[in-house]
């Protein structure tokens, strides 16, 4: 179980979930709201996400701080929204619960990554 743990908790793993929620997310909302301008800003969103992840993948200190406060903020909001539909939809919610505690210590774990080296 630890290694199970300590692998979803690397820093590069981190930023790949968080970039494949991204992309989810995307074409859920193009899906969803099915028009023109949904596809553009998600397809905005995952590129402009992916380039901050890759830079800091690549250890940019300040793209580093970027994608941990996304990442926190991100995660707080599912936290929050999951929270709301816990009588309603209670599996969805678990579910939404799981991935916003997820995204909010997988920020931290990108940010405290900022000074060690592999």
């Amino acid at each position: 179980m630890r290694a199970l743990v300590a692998l979803l908790f690397r820093r590069q793993v981190v930023l790949v979930v968080f970039m494949v929620l991204k992309i989810i997310a995307s074409i859920f909302s193009g899906v969803t709201v099915n028009s023109n301008e949904a596809w553009g800003i998600g397809l905005l969103a995952v590129l402009t996400y992916g380039v901050i992840a890759w830079l800091a993948y690549k250890r940019l200190v300040i793209s580093i701080w970027a994608i941990s406060i996304i990442m926190l903020y991100e995660g707080a909001g599912t936290l929050l929204t999951s929270w709301a539909y816990i009588t309603s939809s209670p599996a969805l919610a678990l579910l939404g619960l799981a991935v916003g505690a997820y995204l909010i210590f997988g920020g931290l774990v990108v940010f405290s990554s900022r000074r060690t080296s592999e």
